[in-house]
């Protein structure tokens, strides 16, 4: 398949992003794509230069803890400058990195976020976003198969993602996404969000709020989800799910109440 990205493609990428804070809603959705889970774009003050915080598992169909990602996003029309890159490793976190751009990295930029195996960063230029793709057709999200570059179907996701736009809180803005599969559901099992689980791995049991009501759910610590959830399941429409796609749902901890607030998709 040619993979050919031109200027201009790079160009119309970038057009699609009114501000910094859109390319971060629209890697929300680009790294559900990879394969993370719990994405969560962080507030806006004392993020320390962390957008988005996320996590996959390294071996999929083991128990093993999840591996967290702490990720900056840069809109920038112009290539990186190496002290951007030089910052982010400088932060106080030894989770792994991924610095992640619309335009692409200096050689010095590449150098600097190679040179210490232990806070190495990985890059991701706009040329690797489009040609990721460019090679999932299936992932029809970006392009009018020409291919161009559709503004209109980047719109959509950063729309979607955005969820302000939705609210007039900030809910959703603020909370973790954690998606949840067809087997999950199957099993009438709620994977609970890693940032959250490790809150309260101690407890038993534990206050959930959904839709106003309140319930009190088992944990699982093994497992890392809450049971007894086929009647939540069955009031929000996905006891009888049989679809491929996975369920978002949006998580917030409310310490001040000891209680854990959910929307569901």
């Amino acid at each position: 398949m040619n993979l050919e990205i031109t200027r201009k493609m790079i160009d119309d990428f970038y057009n699609c992003f009114k501000t910094g804070y859109d390319f971060e809603y629209f890697l929300k959705k680009f790294l559900e794509d990879l394969g993370f889970t719990d994405i969560k774009v962080t507030k806006r003050s004392g993020d320390k230069g962390i957008d988005l915080i996320a996590y996959k598992n390294s071996i999929s169909d083991l128990e093993i803890d999840p591996e967290k990602y702490i990720i900056q996003a840069k809109r920038y029309k112009n290539t990186v400058p190496v002290k951007e890159i030089r910052e982010f490793k400088g932060t106080a976190s030894y989770e792994k990195r991924i610095f992640i751009t619309t335009s692409d990295f200096s050689k010095s930029g590449i150098e600097e976020a190679e040179n210490d195996i232990s806070r190495k960063i990985i890059l991701i230029n706009g040329e690797a976003i489009l040609k990721f793709y460019m090679e999932h057709p299936e992932k029809d999200y970006i392009f009018e198969w020409n291919p161009t570059v559709s503004i209109d179907k980047v719109r959509q996701i950063i729309n979607a993602n955005n969820d302000s736009i939705k609210l007039k809180d900030e809910f959703k803005m603020e909370a973790i996404i954690r998606l949840i599969s067809r087997n999950d559901i199957r099993a009438r099992i709620l994977p609970i969000p890693n940032e959250i689980f490790e809150k309260i791995k101690e407890y038993t049991k534990y206050k959930v709020e959904i839709n106003n009501k309140i319930k009190e759910l088992n944990i699982n610590s093994t497992r890392r989800y809450f049971g007894g959830v086929t009647e939540i399941y069955r009031n929000i429409g996905y006891y009888d799910y049989t679809g491929d796609n996975k369920k978002k749902s949006f998580w917030k901890m409310d310490e001040k109440n000891n209680k854990i607030i959910i929307e569901f998709e």
